[in-house]
């Protein structure tokens, strides 16, 4: 009798290193450390052995001083603090689960380790999500940086080669140093011009004046810092005001633009296509009001 069981034994062993890919079952003992899809990671003798369940593999929790007692369990109760014996199959690089068991005390007792931490983990996880938003949100305002919207402009008008600012300028120049002040990201574009009196060397050189002017006086008397200046320019007599009178009071100005940040203001999009030069000048009509009235 004893060697037909032998016998037995060596044939099950030779069919199990003969199968294709499949190599003789060995035990492991251990603690279940993570369930993630079909595969667990089991921590046992100070090694971590990852383990896939397929869909032969048998769950059962042991009962009795010998283990006599089996009840099929369900793969979910594999969960992580959970004490586990596996018979495994080598199944070429993986290694494959036959049957897991494990004591209905240490289910329950792996349980309330889960419950015991669930409120921590939440917190964990609600941490997790803060950072990886505060992440997403620098990377959004780094590709930002150097993206502005306008947000107010005004408009100072001057005599004929003069760059004198006269009391209405003043008045406009600190009413929307007033707004920036109070609006944060925001930074200022200065942009000087002249009508088409004189060659276009003069003019030049008079819009450089007069943007330098309004820029003076903004620092000085409006207290706006250097650094809030991202452009000041003059172009001459392009982008007139009037084109109908090129030589017009209208085209002796500086637009004094107010612009702010995308990424300090946390807008999200682009300028739309085909969406205004913020430098060109503004028709007198589009805003339903006339342009006050420029010195003569």
């Amino acid at each position: 009798m004893r060697s037909v069981t032998s016998i037995a034994s060596l044939m099950v062993a030779t069919a199990l290193m003969t199968a294709p890919g499949l190599a003789a079952a060995d035990t492991l003992q251990g603690m279940i450390i993570s369930h993630t899809g079909q595969q667990i990671q089991v921590r046992g003798g100070g090694v971590d052995t990852t383990v896939t369940l397929t869909p032969s593999t048998k769950v059962e929790s042991v009962k009795g001083l010998l283990g006599a007692r089996r009840d099929d369990r369900s793969v979910t109760d594999l969960i992580p603090g959970l004490a586990v014996s596996i018979e495994t199959v080598q199944n070429g690089s993986e290694l494959d689960a036959d049957t897991i068991t494990f004591k209905p005390d240490d289910l329950k007792t792996a349980q309330a380790a889960q419950a015991a931490m669930h409120p921590e983990q939440v917190a964990l996880a609600a941490a997790r999500q803060k950072v990886l938003a505060a992440q997403a949100e620098n990377e959004r305002r780094l590709a930002l940086v150097g993206q502005y919207d306008q947000k107010a402009v005004t408009r100072v008008y001057f005599a004929t080669g003069s760059t004198v600012i006269n009391a209405q300028g003043r008045q406009d120049l600190q009413a929307i140093a007033a707004k920036a002040a109070a609006t944060p990201g925001s930074s200022f574009r200065i942009v000087g011009h002249t009508d088409s009196t004189g060659s276009p060397a003069l003019n030049q050189r008079l819009s450089d004046q007069r943007a330098s002017a309004v820029t003076a006086y903004l620092v000085q008397n409006c207290q706006v810092a250097p650094e809030k200046f991202t452009a000041v320019a003059g172009v001459g007599q392009d982008l007139p005001q009037d084109n109908a009178d090129m030589g017009g009071a209208l085209n002796r100005r500086v637009a004094v633009f107010m612009m702010v940040s995308k990424a300090s203001e946390g807008a999200s999009s682009l300028p739309p296509a085909g969406a205004p030069n913020p430098l060109a000048p503004t028709p007198a009509s589009a805003s339903g009001t006339a342009p006050p009235t420029p010195p003569q």
